[in-house]
């Protein structure tokens, strides 16, 4: 007898949080508000990017972890950003990538970490192993791309025309160029941050989704949501005029 893997009755997609803790809270207070409604347990995948660039990337890890405990089957995408961290962590960050991620809001990252100068990098990576070995243990165990239904989770995109099992990591983590441009169907439907969008909302095309709404410059994370292997709708998150975070369904007009 052969036995498939059922889907998730509902999967949430979340992309690019870039250290936004605050409004990750918001975002899976949502989240478990309507899952303790409908008595589901959602499977939530975080398609990468959870640091730099905003002030509590340790916070959004610990967020992160959490999450993946709670619902079994989340699963976090590496980012390039969450890349140069783990290669940190490892004692393997290459002096380009170094001098690169700090550029790109790698200070922010590990400012928040430790209290010791930048770039007394093995030191840093030190206190972080010994302080946060649950975010060693996150980024060691973060998948490249993951297949559900028709649907693929992804943090950059994917090469079109090579299947899944032989993308390169590169690609999945950096791809703008020739996915982004890219018109035809793919084997799925690809899910993918990494590039904000033009709208700054989420955007749908025929062979992609697009999430990376810039959250750490303008308040909104968003989320798609997956419902029993379709497109359902989104959540995103909006600042009000008194500061306060709130999260709403949203729909593309066309």
């Amino acid at each position: 007898m052969i036995i498939t893997e059922s889907l998730p009755s509902i999967v949430y997609a979340i992309a690019d949080v870039h250290g936004r803790a605050d409004l990750l809270e918001a975002m899976l207070e949502y989240i478990a508000a309507g899952s303790n409604d409908h008595d589901t347990k959602p499977v939530v995948m975080f398609l990468g990017d959870l640091i730099d660039r905003g002030p509590h990337s340790p916070k959004v890890l610990d967020q992160v972890c959490s999450t993946l405990n709670l619902y079994p089957g989340s699963r976090l995408i590496l980012g390039n950003h969450d890349f140069y961290l783990r290669e940190l962590l490892r004692g393997a960050l290459a002096y380009e990538d170094a001098v690169n991620w700090m550029d790109w809001g790698g200070v922010a990252t590990l400012s928040a970490y430790s209290t010791r100068p930048i770039p007394a990098f093995e030191n840093i990576a030190a206190d972080i192993r010994s302080v946060f070995p649950h975010h060693v243990d996150l980024l060691e165990n973060a998948l490249s791309f993951k297949e559900i239904g028709r649907f693929c989770f992804v943090h950059a995109g994917i090469r079109p025309g090579v299947q899944l099992a032989n993308q390169s990591e590169y690609d999945l983590r950096w791809i703008r160029a020739g996915f982004l441009d890219h018109i035809d169907v793919h084997d799925h439907v690809v899910l993918h941050g990494h590039t904000i969008t033009k709208s700054l909302r989420p955007e749908v095309y025929s062979n992609r989704i697009a999430l990376d709404t810039g959250a750490y410059r303008t308040g909104r994370l968003s989320a798609a949501v997956i419902r029993h292997d379709e497109l359902s709708h989104f959540l995103c998150t909006e600042l009000t005029e008194s500061g306060a975070i709130r999260v709403g369904e949203w729909r593309p007009s066309n």
